[in-house]
């Protein structure tokens, strides 16, 4: 029977996997209307195009206790208004508003968790000298303890949930996302061609992620400076921005790194640069589900990647379709696994083919993967 379902999203920026859920629900027959905690932008516009009804909820944020009663009411009112049968909630904002109304509604709540900071925090928050928001994890335990049904989409949110949050792992669900990978921008042969002129070597490395700490980037580059003093033939590509930029500019300076090393910052063409390369060095210690990997993926490229984090153990095979890296001996392990493709690059080659066929089996907009997502409007 056809459900009319509530997509209640805090953002209002464009994400593949949301969009790409939204098709599905409304392909199959279903009714869907949006509701965000934001104004109107990008994200409304797709939604539009794509016939579906939009709204927004923009409240004053202080004080905070005010605020989450507030949207509660209006939440309340706006699913009675419109019939709502079900609401799915996103994020741990509409999540914790979703699961305080629920009592006033006779709509089903499925919370959508996308995080997995709680077993980071613990296990490597005193190495890099961090503390967890208190109010973050007041959030996630209200959340567990009211939610009738969470989905997560990997097993390191699982895992984090299930060993020190103490969830009751019986009302969680792991969906894996879905993508609409037709959506996805292609490369541009001509500045591809250009890049690898420009990057010329014979293993081109590359890290998208933002400079953080917990996203590594100094144990890499002191391995890649490692290898360079040997002789081997390798540059690296560094995308994306962030703090620690400074520091890993006087680190490539203070080495005498310029020619091997290149920060190209936040770029649209992103995509020309990742297809310019042969590797992705992703050693990230916290994920939900990471997307530039799935990207990689569909150009066929090899990638590293932690083990035991976000959803990589749930499709990476370490040595058939990716390299897993060994976080307690992170620097050691990296250094093989460039060894290796080095070495080996047939083998590179035919890891990131393999990869691209079990990212396309698990994550594709198929009508076997779309199940798994309809499935809950029984609920």
């Amino acid at each position: 029977m056809a459900k009319r379902i509530l997509l209640y999203y805090p953002p209002n920026k464009r994400s593949v996997a949301i969009e790409t859920l939204c098709k599905a629900v409304k392909e199959a027959g279903h009714e869907l209307i949006v509701l965000t905690l934001t104004e109107k932008d990008a994200f409304h516009v797709q939604m539009e195009n794509m016939g579906i009804p939009v709204f927004t909820t923009v409240m004053n944020r202080k004080p905070s206790w005010k605020y989450f009663l507030n949207q509660a009411r209006f939440l309340i009112r706006f699913c009675r208004r419109h019939k709502i049968d079900a609401v799915w909630s996103h994020l741990q904002e509409a999540n914790i508003i979703a699961v305080l109304a629920q009592r006033f509604m006779k709509a089903k709540v499925v919370a959508f968790r996308h995080h997995a900071e709680s077993a980071f925090y613990v296990e490597y928050g005193a190495h890099f000298g961090m503390l967890r928001n208190v109010n973050e994890s007041r959030f996630d335990k209200i959340i567990n303890r009211l939610a009738k049904l969470i989905v997560v989409p990997s097993s390191g949110v699982w895992y984090g949930m299930e060993k020190y949050e103490k969830c009751d792992m019986r009302k969680v669900k792991l969906l894996p996302y879905i993508y609409d990978f037709s959506t996805y921008q292609q490369p541009d042969t001509g500045k591809v061609d250009a890049l690898r002129n420009e990057y010329n070597c014979r293993l081109t490395l590359i890290m998208v992620s933002r400079m953080v700490a917990t996203k590594q980037h100094m144990p890499v580059f002191r391995i890649v400076k490692k290898l360079v003093d040997e002789g081997l033939s390798i540059k690296m590509i560094v995308m994306d921005d962030g703090p620690l930029r400074p520091v890993l500019e006087k680190y490539i300076s203070d080495n005498k790194l310029e020619e091997v090393i290149s920060l190209v910052g936040f770029r649209t063409d992103f995509i020309n640069f990742m297809a310019a390369a042969d590797l992705l060095i992703h050693p990230s210690l916290t994920e939900a589900s990471n997307n530039v990997v799935k990207e990689l993926a569909l150009m066929e490229k090899g990638v590293a990647v932690c083990r035991d984090v976000g959803d990589f153990n749930d499709y990476i095979r370490d040595g058939g379709n990716g390299f897993m890296i060994d976080r307690g001996n992170l620097e050691a392990s990296v250094e093989q696994i460039i060894r290796t493709a080095y070495n080996q690059p047939a083998k590179l080659q035919e890891m990131g083919r393999e990869l691209k066929k079990d990212v396309l089996g698990l994550f594709d907009y198929t009508e076997k993967n779309k199940k798994r997502f309809i499935d809950l409007t029984a609920y």
